[in-house]
């Protein structure tokens, strides 16, 4: 029986959550690789149910930009992929991400940008990142995850 603190896959192998020491030190890793680059960016982590574990917004950075990395990171962990992976999914089956967006507590984009954490196979949670390009987006993300995947 699920109850308060779990994430509804009752019986199910789960690997190790992601730490909210883990989560911070990855949102400061994508910042750093951002500032680097001269880039100004939102950065959130979530866990495997798309709920914040941290969320931190760079220098410049426009506000709007930590709910983009939310949704971004929250769409990678609902669907266990890349949130840019998605424009396929809308292009043949447009109905599929409305119906998800009614039972999510965020709305999916087929943005890039959102990269799903594994560990030992299984998705623990994801990164989003917003305020570049597509690519840098995913550049800072990937970077994140480098250090969430480790448990």
């Amino acid at each position: 029986m699920g109850g308060y603190g779990t994430d509804g896959r009752d019986g199910a192998e789960m690997a190790e959550d992601i730490g909210h020491e883990q989560a911070r030190d990855a949102v400061a890793v994508a910042l750093a690789h951002a500032a680097a680059t001269g880039l100004r960016v939102s950065v959130a982590v979530v866990d495997a149910g798309g709920w914040d574990v941290a969320v931190g917004r760079g220098d410049g950075a426009p506000g709007f930009t930590a709910g983009i990395a939310r949704a971004k990171a929250g769409t990678a962990a609902a669907f266990r992929r890349p949130s840019g992976e998605l424009a396929a999914l809308r292009e043949v089956r447009p109905e599929v991400l409305e119906l998800a967006g009614e039972q999510l507590a965020f709305r999916p984009t087929t943005l890039s940008g959102g990269v799903p954490v594994v560990r030992d196979g299984a998705v623990v949670g994801a990164v989003g990142v917003a305020g570049a390009t597509p690519e840098q987006d995913v550049e800072c993300a990937e970077a994140a995850c480098a250090v969430l995947a480790r448990p």
